[in-house]
């Protein structure tokens, strides 16, 4: 993959921190709140307890990353033994997952499974949008759909496009569309093309002509992108609509 630049926090790091705070609590507050075996559609059989675990397995899979700069061993991370232990299991990966993020130093050593370079400044932006999608998969399981700040989701397309979709292309084995996509944000800034190479994808962030466009508000690009179809609002699509397709089929986890 190439990208015309690859910055790891083009916002300012307090904002992912602040995002992924947020949310974590929000994500507390739905287990606090709702049955824990409702299930989550946007998730394949998973309820909400299995969502959950998934996600503070996650911030506890990364925080081990982090705090040893290499891939964490088989086993390094439990789960929580019974679903009573759930809530305070997600509480005490959170809070020291938060911690260790306040502490790193960005362009010191870690492990990701990603293509960028192996620093540790990669990861509130990482986490900080996988914890806001998976917080959206909750919140629609339980009748409790909010929005996602327009720049943060404007950033959170980026970061899909130059860290999550180069993953799921070849670590996940999904097929890569041969055809170019255009991507418009019209609440804020952000435009992309995506242009599939021989050597992986070429993501430029320019108005450009593709075969196909996706356009619409940032936080509904991004619901889209990741696999969650009009969970956000509806998008236009322009240009050959089976392209289009193609590359929102790819989605995410």
């Amino acid at each position: 993959m190439t990208v015309d630049s690859y910055v790891f926090c083009p916002l300012e790091p307090s904002a992912y921190l602040g995002r992924l705070t947020a949310d974590s609590t929000s994500f507390m507050q739905l287990l606090e709140s709702q049955p824990l075996d409702t299930p989550v559609a946007t998730c394949g059989d998973w309820d909400l307890a299995a969502l959950a675990t998934h996600v503070g397995w996650v911030h506890r899979w990364a925080t081990v990353a982090m705090q040893t700069a290499a891939m964490p061993d088989r086993g390094a991370v439990e789960r929580p033994a019974s679903q009573d232990e759930l809530l305070d299991w997600f509480t005490a990966g959170t809070a020291n997952l938060l911690e260790t993020l306040s502490d790193i130093d960005p362009t010191g050593p870690t492990w990701h499974p990603f293509a960028p370079p192996q620093l540790a400044g990669l990861w509130p932006r990482r986490l900080a949008h996988e914890t806001t999608i998976h917080l959206l998969d909750a919140q629609l399981a339980c009748s409790d759909k909010q929005g996602v700040d327009a720049v943060m989701a404007s950033d959170g397309i980026d970061e899909y496009l130059t860290v999550t979709l180069p993953r799921v292309l070849v670590g996940d084995g999904a097929t890569s569309p041969t055809t170019t996509l255009h991507i418009h944000c019209t609440d804020v800034e952000g435009e992309w093309l995506i242009v599939p190479s021989p050597d992986g994808l070429i993501i430029t962030r320019e108005h450009a002509k593709g075969d196909a466009a996706l356009r619409g508000p940032a936080g509904a690009l991004l619901a889209d992108l990741w696999g969650r179809r009009g969970a956000l609002g509806d998008i236009d699509i322009a240009g050959d609509t089976d392209v289009a397709a193609s590359w929102l089929a790819i989605g995410g986890n």
